[in-house]
């Protein structure tokens, strides 16, 4: 579900209803003016990313694709602590410097995929954790209460040809969590890489009681809100896949 809805200072959801083929891509030089004027079948997709799931996920669905990580500068900080009102706009302008970046290094022909993901409790945005306390910190934070997963995927054509960014948003819910369960998740060492200090593919799912949207989102890359980016282009996941 690609949406704009509204948190309650609790961080409750107000409005939510109930390996393929990867390359080091380097930009080609084309004097054919043309070149970029390919049907959606001859397109190639890069994925803008340095994130390993991102690019496991891809992998999994047997997706050929081509790696380029954006530039450091490229990669722009999230305020941790943000309005509700901003956080849309502002989680989209991250994915979007990435994406770009990217694409303005791509060959014509390219299509590419960037995407960041934040979770959002209390007001407060949750980035990864800078050592574990932090991690501990924030796992007392979700605890026992709702908050939401958001994650901003943007598509760009290279060679200048426009861009599209949609929003996915996913209601999760903590059950308590004593002081022991929280040791013990963070010795797994989990939550040190993650947004919000946990991972629901691993151990972490273990502390979720609920969900509410998809739940590759809370992963942190949302295939169906891709495939709708994508479309955009005259694009889907399916043209990708090895054959």
């Amino acid at each position: 579900m690609t949406t704009q809805t509204d948190l309650d200072p609790e961080g409750r959801n107000l409005d939510l209803e109930p390996q393929g083929t990867t390359t080091n891509l380097e930009p080609e030089a084309t004097s054919d003016p043309q070149a970029d004027s390919t049907f959606a079948g001859d397109l190639r997709l890069v994925l803008a990313s340095s994130s390993p799931r991102r690019k496991q996920i891809l992998e999994n669905l047997e997706i050929e694709f081509e790696l380029m990580p954006p530039a450091p500068e490229a990669e722009l900080p999230m305020p941790r602590h943000l309005p509700q009102g901003r956080l849309h706009e502002q989680l989209i302008g991250v994915a979007e410097s990435k994406t770009l970046d990217v694409a303005r290094r791509c060959p014509p022909g390219c299509l590419v995929v960037g995407a960041d993901t934040v979770v959002y409790a209390q007001g407060q945005v949750l980035l990864k954790p800078i050592g574990r306390a932090d991690a501990r910190a924030h796992l007392r934070k979700l605890s026992g209460r709702s908050h939401r997963v958001l994650t901003a995927v943007c598509v760009a054509r290279s060679g200048g040809h426009g861009h599209h960014s949609l929003v996915e948003v996913t209601e999760v819910r903590f059950r308590p969590l004593s002081e022991g369960e929280i040791e013990g998740y963070v010795a797994t060492g989990e939550p040190l890489d993650k947004a919000g200090s946990y991972g629901i593919q691993g151990w972490g799912g273990l502390l979720v009681e609920s969900i509410k949207g998809r739940f590759d989102n809370v992963v942190g890359f949302p295939m169906v809100t891709l495939n709708e980016a994508l479309d955009h282009f005259g694009a889907s996941l399916m043209q990708f896949r090895r054959c």
